[in-house]
């Protein structure tokens, strides 16, 4: 008989474990059993332990049941990442969730759970700027333009050089990052730079990551160092290297490889340079090898493996802003 106790004693033990469940405590108070021989109130001992386990069975059931059907929905029901939420409910909608980081501790982040892209779904908005919702403000490194009524634009406060906004990631680990820019082309940029201002000799070439080595707008993990994610590069005219036949022969950073997309527009320093988009996938004429990429204007990029880096997003230009600028209407990056 004592046996038994024990049994259901190293139950309790486990099921009051790691879960963090709290027993229920006994309905009768405890009994005290002084002889081996006393077994007079032994049938009560056990149906108090057997209602107390039952109890905390039925607790831990019930909230197991209710996170799996409601994964993310709380910090308690906290998942794994916004791609688990995404596969275990496939009918949610976007929207904020409760997923864990690299400490277990559970952050509310915004879920993406609809867009699919290289067969992946599920992802989790780290950066996001969208000026043409008027209750959103340019962030605090860069400027905002308003060229015309309704249009409004994040650009460099000043040049040459290059302006960042650096976006954490919640202490959650990533292995992809995806995301998207919408920008505008205004006046002379051309592309990959070949010329550093600041040298008496010409040409000098940007070839460092840190520098303004192009025209348009640089995404980046910190690791600490700058790592390439992916370049968004502005060009007026036929400065893409791209364009069939370009005259302009820049050199494309070893550092930035096949990462990258460049389109140059009509606009350049005409009033109306925000009437004509980049990066849309709309490209013609020349420039029409420059919109190839099915995934326009998104980028997708796997890295080696998890990391933990913030995400740096600078736009650049090296020449001063009455000569070069690229001003933005939006700003995305999921990982």
């Amino acid at each position: 008989m004592l046996l038994w106790i024990y049994c259901l004693l190293v139950l309790v033990s486990l099921f009051s474990g790691p879960s963090g469940i709290t027993l229920q405590p006994l309905s009768q108070p405890p009994i005290i059993i002084n002889d081996t021989t006393d077994c007079t109130n032994i049938d009560q001992l056990l149906q108090s332990l057997t209602q107390s386990i039952a109890s905390l069975i039925n607790e831990s059931v019930s909230t197991n049941l209710s996170c799996l059907l409601n994964s993310g929905s709380s910090a308690q029901c906290a998942a794994d990442s916004c791609h688990a939420i995404a596969q275990a409910l496939p009918n949610n909608p976007s929207g904020y969730y409760w997923i864990l980081n690299s400490t277990n501790a559970a952050v509310n982040v915004y879920c993406d759970l609809v867009r699919y892209l290289n067969g992946s779904r599920g992802w989790m908005r780290v950066a996001y700027v969208n000026m043409s919702d008027p209750s959103q403000t340019c962030p605090s490194a860069w400027t905002l333009y308003s060229p015309a009524t309704n249009v409004r634009l994040c650009g460099r406060p000043r040049g040459p050089g290059c302006f960042s906004v650096n976006y954490t990631t919640y202490g959650v680990p990533y292995s992809k990052v995806c995301g998207w820019v919408k920008g505008y082309n205004f006046n002379t940029n051309d592309a990959f730079n070949r010329w550093n201002c600041s040298s008496l000799v010409l040409p000098c070439v940007y070839t460092a990551i840190d520098q303004a080595y192009l025209d348009g707008v640089s995404i980046t993990r910190n690791s600490p160092s700058r790592q390439h994610l992916w370049s968004y590069v502005d060009a007026n005219g036929g400065a893409c290297p791209c364009v069939t036949n370009s005259a302009f022969g820049y050199t494309i950073p070893s550092f930035v490889g096949p990462d990258w997309y460049c389109q140059g527009q009509g606009g350049g320093n005409s009033t109306s340079y925000y009437n004509y988009p980049l990066w849309g996938g709309a490209c013609s004429g020349s420039q029409a090898p420059c919109c190839t990429n099915p995934n326009l204007p998104w980028f997708y990029k796997t890295l080696p493996g998890q990391v933990l880096d913030t995400l740096e997003v600078r736009i650049c230009s090296d020449q001063i802003l009455s000569d070069e600028d690229t001003r933005l209407q939006n700003v995305e990056l999921d990982c």
